[in-house]
Order: structure tokens, then sequence, then C-alpha cells
């Protein structure tokens, strides 16, 4: 990259972030619930990398849509919140209920930085959980409502609580990941 390219990457990244911030307060925000279609071809406008199959339910806040990646059938609840300053992968099958607060944002020492997060295939956030940067939820897990998510879990496990740990495995009969 050259010193003249630098500065137009940073005003394209600038003008695209103010153009979301106004099209998430008027247009994204007046979508009916049930318009999955044009809701996810919005996102894509905006760069999201979003499955055909994938749903997002309305009343949903995404800050930078660019960095949101989801798999085959998976979905974000009325009413989550996803910040996605870094990148936020969620798998096949997923489910992001209503109310969950999802954040790339993890404190370094006295800093916020953003931390990216991925979410594995077959897992379940349930209501009103909370996942914060840097965090990776493996493949099978369900999530109990109101957790906080911020160490590592076992896959194909439930986990509960602040912070969210592994209470007992999930029966699973084919193969774990």
């Amino acid at each position: 990259m050259t010193r003249m390219q630098a500065p137009y990457i940073q005003q394209s990244a600038e003008l695209r972030a103010g153009l979301w911030k106004i099209v998430s307060c008027t247009l994204y925000k007046l979508i009916p619930s049930p318009a999955y279609k044009l809701r996810r071809a919005v996102l894509v406008a905006f760069g999201a990398e979003l499955d055909s199959t994938s749903r997002v339910r309305g009343g949903v806040r995404i800050s930078a849509p660019w960095n949101l990646c989801m798999g085959r059938k998976s979905s974000i609840g009325e009413g989550a919140t996803i910040w996605a300053h870094a990148p936020i992968l969620i798998g096949s099958r997923s489910v992001i209920s209503q109310y969950c607060f999802i954040s790339c944002a993890r404190m370094h020492g006295t800093k916020e930085l953003p931390d990216p997060i991925e979410i594995g295939d077959d897992v379940w956030i349930a209501a009103e959980s909370v996942v914060v940067g840097g965090t990776q939820v493996p493949n099978g897990v369900l999530v109990g409502a109101r957790s906080l998510v911020s160490e590592s879990i076992e896959p194909w496990s439930i986990a509960t609580g602040h912070p969210a740990k592994t209470r007992r495995l999930r029966p699973y009969q084919g193969q774990r990941s």
C-alpha cells in the first residue's frame, strides 16, 4: 500500500460507517420483522456475509455489519445488540436469542480493545445473555438465560452463570467437534 492509498481507505471506511449510522437509524429500523430477505439484503449491501437461510429479526442493532458473518440457518432474535467492532462469526444452525448482547469489546488492562468472537455450529445463546470479545463458544453449547460468557466453555455442554461455567454435558449421538 502506498501513502496515497492509505488516506483514501480511511476515508472510505469512515464514509461507510457514517452511511450505516444513517441507514440503521432510518431505513433498517423501519423494515418489518417478517421481512428477512429485505433486512438481509441491506446488511449484505453493507458488507455482512450472511447465508441465504440466516435470519435477523426486527429490532436487532448491529454496529458494523461488515464484521458480521452468519452460517446456514442461524438466527439473531428480536432486540439483540451486536457490537461488531471486530469480526463476529456465527456458525450454522446457531441461535442468538432475544435481547442478547454480543460485544467484541474486552478490557486489556485499562484499555478497551476489540477482540473477535467465534460462535460455533448448533449453539443456542439464550435470552438476555452477554458474550464478550475474545471468546470462542464451541459447537453444541447451550448458554442459559442471562449468563455472561467471558471464558472458554466445553463443547456440547450446558453453561450458565456469571461467568458462564459448564454445568453438564449435552447428550449427543454424532461426532463431537
